[in-house]
């Protein structure tokens, strides 16, 4: 995962600069609000986590909401199985922002975050395009931070 690599000095600026505590609010509220609803229907969340292969050791809950909404598969059935109104898939940036956010408090913070390391080497396209897109957003707060103004 390209995004955890990157150093925390530059994970510190980002978050302090580009990272509101309103945004990581939502996403907490959101993520929390959706997987409550999930587990509410034990057949359905079981069959969620056999389809992301979810480990059966103890997860943060919102790693586990991470894995299961980057499944394109598993958020449509989701969407539709709860009829929700919103489009065919979570945005991929606030998976991007959840995911900045889990390795802020893992690298940053030294906060234990359950089931990190599975998170962290797990391959799927879903992940990969998160972690592109995190990514992408860092090196774009950098390159915006050593632009200076010119005058002639």
């Amino acid at each position: 995962m390209h995004t955890y690599q990157i150093a925390e000095s530059i994970l510190k600026g980002y978050k302090s600069e580009k990272f509101t505590q309103e945004r990581l609010d939502f996403l907490l509220s959101q993520a929390k609000e959706q997987l409550e609803e999930i587990v509410q229907n034990e057949v359905l969340y079981n069959h969620f986590l056999e389809k992301a292969k979810v480990p059966s050791e103890d997860i943060d809950p919102i790693i586990i909401w991470m894995l299961l909404m980057s499944n394109e598969d598993i958020c449509e059935e989701y969407i539709d199985e709860f009829r929700k109104n919103f489009r065919e898939i979570i945005p991929v940036s606030d998976l991007a922002d959840l995911l900045f956010y889990n390795v802020y408090l893992k690298r940053v913070e030294e906060k234990p975050l359950q089931g990190f390391d599975y998170l962290l080497h797990f391959e799927s396209e879903g992940v990969g395009e998160i972690d592109q897109y995190c990514f992408t957003n860092i090196l774009l707060y950098v390159q915006k931070s050593k632009e200076v103004a010119m005058e002639f």
